[in-house]
């Protein structure tokens, strides 16, 4: 069995490199085709990395999304906004021009970090971007730095909206509560974090038992806190206990606001849980707690 798993590791290493040499010939392509887009587009190799297509129209509708999660939820153009797992800056795009508070965003991924410097900082110095080294098997398996130990570079109390779109779908229950517990003390009184999930309670388990999930999650995490998509890749895909959230968010010093339930446990794609939350000034994080 165990040589069968890293024979399986190593071909789907394989396959990862092979797409992505592919992806880069797609790029000097499409300089000379010249995609037309309704916001600053980031090379055709790193949307296919990130959105799976070349349609210009997958960033923009991105953009949108990203920018209307937050306004709906009240972002004011003075707030501070922190977005971890930036991404090839859609987020950031997408605010440029209402957002004059100050914009920090936290990716592991060297190329789209150094690409958004370039295209987007260079322009707009109120956009900034850093580069987290971070292990993950899926994606960035050379890091230096554990996530669940990691701590992000700003000062305490210092944002006012802190963004994490597809970031905890990625996470062992390790690193999700050193990241609860960081946003716990990030977030200004009064801010508010909106992250997504693919939380596990009795009705999402029927759909994953079913088959119809969007992600098989049929794999239960030794922890028991979380099931997986794909256990040589355990970071590729990851289902959350709903309890267990809830209880690191009342842990933490955290209150859960508002949950919009996606339908990503009845297959449909990307429909992932969103979760908005508040500092908890009634019940301040515990010095030294460990939830997990």
């Amino acid at each position: 069995m165990g040589q069968w798993r890293r024979g399986n590791q190593v071909i789907k290493g394989l396959a990862r490199g092979a797409r992505s040499a592919f992806y880069r010939l797609v790029t000097p392509v499409e300089r000379i085709v010249g995609w037309r887009s309704k916001t600053l587009l980031p090379p055709a190799h790193l949307r296919m990395y990130y959105y799976g297509t070349l349609s210009p129209k997958a960033f923009d509708s991105g953009c949108e999304a990203a920018r209307t999660e937050l306004i709906s939820r009240g972002l004011r153009p003075e707030h501070r906004v922190l977005d971890i797992g930036s991404g090839i800056g859609n987020l950031a795009i997408s605010l440029i021009g209402y957002l004059r508070g100050g914009y920090e965003g936290v990716e592991i991924h060297p190329e789209a970090v150094a690409w958004c410097q370039r295209a987007i900082t260079r322009r707009h110095p109120a956009f900034r971007f850093h580069r987290a080294d971070l292990m993950s098997r899926a994606y960035n398996p050379g890091g230096q730095l554990s996530a669940s130990a990691y701590r992000f570079p700003f000062p305490d109390k210092h944002f006012d909206v802190i963004f994490l779109a597809s970031v905890f779908t990625h996470m062992l229950p390790d690193a999700v509560e050193q990241y609860l517990r960081e946003i716990s003390r990030l977030l200004a009184p009064g801010g508010m974090c909106v992250a997504s999930y693919f939380l596990l309670n009795d009705e999402t388990r029927t759909g994953i038992d079913a088959g119809h999930s969007f992600m098989s999650f049929r794999m239960e995490h030794p922890s028991g806190l979380c099931r997986l998509h794909d256990a040589a890749i355990p970071e590729a895909a990851v289902a959350h206990q709903e309890t267990f959230v809830r209880r690191l968010h009342e842990q933490l010093g955290l209150r859960i606001q508002d949950v919009r339930r996606g339908g990503w446990w009845r297959g449909e794609a990307h429909d992932q849980d969103v979760l908005t939350v508040v500092p908890n000034p009634t019940n301040p994080a515990k010095a030294g707690s460990h939830v997990a």
